[in-house]
């Protein structure tokens, strides 16, 4: 019988899709106890699992058979996460004031975002930085607004072509002017879902469609799908996002055929599938298929975890997985030659980046006083 890579995946995952029953989760307390406690417990903290997995046993009464080192490992990770919950939601507030006032249009994306349409309870979806969306042409207005708010700037070599870090205190705040490494989709993506944005109160954020197109397309080429990078609680955003919406399906596909990266939602609507049956992942199963080769290919890669098992050699990953990700070989040949070619630049276009915003946080020099004659 062939193993089966995701036993632990599946149990984890469970009991926190929409529908799911006291039923799924006594059954997923099972698999713990039969995996070990403690190594499931650090599997859900990783996976960013554990805070709502801590909600749900607080109504079984089943959670007896697990132990109180169990519980608490939920629990603390539970506290640390809303913890950072809180001081996200103060910086949202900033940033949008910080922008708006400055004539950024901006978005804000991935975990801080999602968390606060999809779930009931926003603070038990763990987020480890800010994400923010601008234009390319307003990155650097950007920064020296956000410099001016108290952040510092902070680049390296491998991504300075589409983001930067800002960092104030325990707040890291990813600003991206493009969605990956420019190169990597067919046309621009940034000014289709910017002009998509909507503001949500606490933050501006994307269209549900938009927002469905960044959860399928970038966890593939970031993360490569199935690594413990990729973490699960990903999927559960993307199984909160169809039940609640599933007319997002219809603005994402455009979105994702413009871009070329048809292929690559289907990778992760597959892996969505294959773990969590059920979840209206189907119609983008069947959307964006590929043809029958590839999607045999690609598909071989998910059941066997092949990005995790050859995670020390990028390399391999890169061509076999991420480069047939991409819909045709002009696609991938457009991706890889750009990749080279922002390779070749990168540590100039960070000194020059570096320049820029240092230049800005100077003070201007003031005229020397006039002396009397």
């Amino acid at each position: 019988m062939a193993r089966d890579h995701y036993l632990l995946h599946r149990a984890a995952l469970a009991p926190l899709l929409p529908g799911a029953t006291g039923r799924e989760l006594e059954q997923a307390i099972d698999r713990a106890l039969a995996a070990g406690e403690m190594p499931f417990a650090h599997f859900l903290c990783e996976q960013g699992l554990a805070p709502l997995w801590d909600e749900r046993l607080e109504h079984l009464a089943q959670a007896a058979r697990l132990s109180q080192e169990f519980r608490s490992a939920l629990h603390h990770n539970r506290l640390q996460v809303t913890g950072d919950y809180l001081l996200h939601r103060h910086n949202l507030a900033k940033i949008k004031e910080i922008l708006d006032t400055a004539g950024i249009a901006h978005v804000v994306t991935k975990g801080s975002h999602t968390r606060e349409l999809y779930y009931d309870t926003p603070a038990l979806r763990p987020a480890l930085d800010i994400d923010i969306l601008v234009k390319p042409e307003d990155r650097l207005k950007a920064i020296r607004a956000l410099q001016a708010g108290g952040f510092s700037f902070h680049g390296l070599p491998e991504t300075i072509s589409h983001e930067c870090g800002l960092i104030k205190g325990n707040t890291c705040l990813d600003l991206h002017w493009d969605i990956m490494r420019p190169g990597r989709t067919r046309e621009p993506m940034v000014d289709a879902l910017l002009n998509s944005r909507v503001d949500y109160g606490s933050h501006w954020g994307l269209g549900h469609g938009e927002t469905l197109f960044l959860m399928l397309v970038h966890p593939v080429f970031t993360k490569y799908s199935t690594t413990p990078y990729a973490r699960l609680v990903r999927l559960v955003d993307l199984a909160q996002l169809l039940h609640r919406h599933p007319g997002s399906v219809e603005g994402a596909v455009p979105l994702l055929r413009a871009a070329g990266l048809a292929t690559a939602g289907w990778i992760t609507s597959t892996w969505l599938e294959l773990l969590c049956p059920g979840t209206r992942a189907q119609a983008l199963v069947d959307s964006l298929a590929p043809g029958r080769l590839r999607r045999s290919y690609l598909r071989h890669w998910l059941t066997h975890n092949l990005s995790t098992r050859l995670l020390g050699k990028p390399l391999l990953v890169q061509l076999g997985f991420t480069l047939p990700a991409h819909d045709t070989v002009r696609d991938a040949a457009r991706a890889a030659l750009q990749a080279r070619r922002h390779g070749q630049t990168a540590g100039a276009t960070l000194a020059a980046t570096q320049t820029q915003v240092l230049s800005a946080s100077r003070p201007s020099p003031q005229p020397a006083p006039r002396t009397a004659p």
